[in-house]
């Protein structure tokens, strides 16, 4: 946190406390966002499915969890960002690194 903003500083003063937060870039971010929203959108895209279900489009959706190491019959909301990742990274590996 940068600094505390005081109530008085807005107009009508809010019932919240506010504060401006410092936000850096991580070296180490997931390079493939196009893809990684890509396969967000899809795994997200029918709600209450299982991914073996949700990510059937892409056609070898088992593989790619397989190569992935996440368990088909898992939710997408039950997998970490760093299960994103490596799922976005099969589903590229497999599309032979092609962009979407």
């Amino acid at each position: 946190m940068a600094m505390s903003v005081p109530r008085l500083a807005f107009t009508p003063p809010p019932k919240v406390e506010s504060a401006i937060v410092y936000l850096e870039d991580r070296a180490d971010r997931f390079e493939d966002l196009s893809g990684l929203e890509h396969i967000t959108a899809i795994a997200f895209g029918q709600r209450r499915k299982m991914l073996r279900a949700s990510l059937k489009s892409l056609g070898n959706g088992e593989a790619i969890l397989e190569a992935a190491g996440i368990d088909p019959s898992a939710r997408p909301e039950t997998i970490s960002p760093e299960g994103f990742f490596a799922l976005t990274r099969a589903w590229r590996s497999a599309q032979g690194g092609l962009a979407v």
